[in-house]
């Protein structure tokens, strides 16, 4: 008994290792074919639905040309639309320049309003000075 080499796995681990092959294998089998199933049942409900829009079509506008016609027809007025978007945006911009320049303009007016109304009142006041001197030279007389 001390001699003896071992010589791998047992009989009963053998098999039970090929069974569980066995059930592994199955089971990716399985996996698969359902992996497949699922995607042929997509395919077929995205056939459905397009068969089904365009019966939808068929029955609202006659025939597919005109569709098509009115989705030109909307794209052209999107297209027009985001052109206006786009134009109304760029004069939104011009005129808010304008409006700041026009505020600076009125800022910079109101502080020469206020600097000449200071020159008008020291020129008024030098003026009052200037005539009362006149009217003491004259009463001094």
């Amino acid at each position: 008994m001390g001699n003896e080499q071992a010589k791998g796995f047992s009989t009963n681990a053998k098999a039970f290792i090929i069974i569980l092959l066995f059930i592994n294998i199955a089971f990716a089998v399985k996996m698969i074919n359902k992996y497949y199933s699922m995607k042929d049942l997509g395919y077929k409900r995205e056939k459905t639905f397009k068969e089904e829009t365009t019966k939808r079509v068929m029955k609202a506008f006659a025939s597919v040309e005109e569709a098509n016609t009115l989705v030109n027809e909307i794209k052209q007025q999107k297209e027009s639309a985001e052109t206006a978007a786009k134009l109304l945006a760029q004069r939104e911009l011009e005129l808010q320049r304008k409006n700041q320049e026009m505020n600076d303009a009125i800022a910079f007016l109101e502080s020469e309003k206020a600097k000449l109304q200071g020159e008008i009142w020291a020129l008024e006041d030098q003026l009052s000075l200037a005539r009362q001197t006149i009217s003491d030279m004259r009463s001094g007389k």
